[in-house]
């Protein structure tokens, strides 16, 4: 599935009817507040959404919104571990909520978190604000500090789909690729000609097949197996 949000609606679209390129694409609900981030499920059933104060969940089964989580701070990040577990970042700190309740809070940032992500078995969170990087343990609750940044800008962090351990990070113009086992350096560093990483994605076929946004507006491709990537 496949969801937009604008400052005021709703839409989500069938994969089927993306192949089709369709010169609009309808909106299945207006939104009360503008949306500061969303995340779906890993399952697709539901989707969540963060505006400033509220975190909501749409079933798609009912097209309803309903309120999971409520912050007095400004909600900036979100991403989801199942149906009934988010992970919400507001200012310098992260808060795993599941099922309306804070059951763990994460504060080891000194600057406001820039993004998050989880692994792909949602055993690990990496978290990242200006110069730092930091994973977290959900399970155990532990953290590790990853070293070789830098003072660097972090615009983007994901964790690769096909590895649990492997984490990358945009800083400024620089795509690093950490192992989260090995935290005192990156494994390999690609630098990119045009703008600072704002946005990284990994091919969903592809072990190796990376793209990264800059804020110029450009988009490179990146093969992690090449030297010269």
């Amino acid at each position: 599935m496949f969801a937009v949000t604008t400052t005021d609606t709703l839409s989500i679209v069938d994969p089927t009817v993306i192949k089709k390129a369709p010169s609009s694409i309808p909106s299945c609900l207006d939104l009360i507040e503008p949306p500061t981030a969303s995340s779906w499920s890993p399952d697709n059933t539901c989707f969540f959404i963060a505006s400033a104060s509220t975190v909501h969940k749409y079933e798609l089964s009912t097209n309803t919104l309903k309120g999971v989580h409520f912050s007095k701070d400004t909600i900036q990040h979100l991403a989801s571990k199942d149906r009934s577990t988010v992970i919400v970042g507001s200012g310098k700190t992260i808060h795993v909520v599941e099922a309306g309740s804070i059951k763990q809070t994460f504060d080891s940032h000194k600057t406001p978190i820039t993004s998050l992500s989880l692994s792909n078995d949602n055993s690990l969170l990496s978290t990242t604000s200006f110069g730092a990087a930091h994973v977290y343990n959900i399970a155990l609750g532990s953290h590790t500090v990853l070293k070789g940044l830098g003072e660097e800008d972090i615009g983007a962090s994901i964790f690769h789909p096909h590895s649990r351990t492997r984490l990358l990070i945009g800083a400024g113009k620089q795509l690093l690729v950490y192992d989260t086992t090995r935290p005192s350096g990156p494994l390999k560093s690609i630098t990119l000609t045009e703008g600072n990483i704002i946005a990284v994605a990994c091919s969903p076929f592809s072990k190796t097949l990376v793209a990264a946004a800059t804020s110029t507006g450009a988009v490179g491709l990146i093969d992690l197996e090449k030297e010269k990537a």
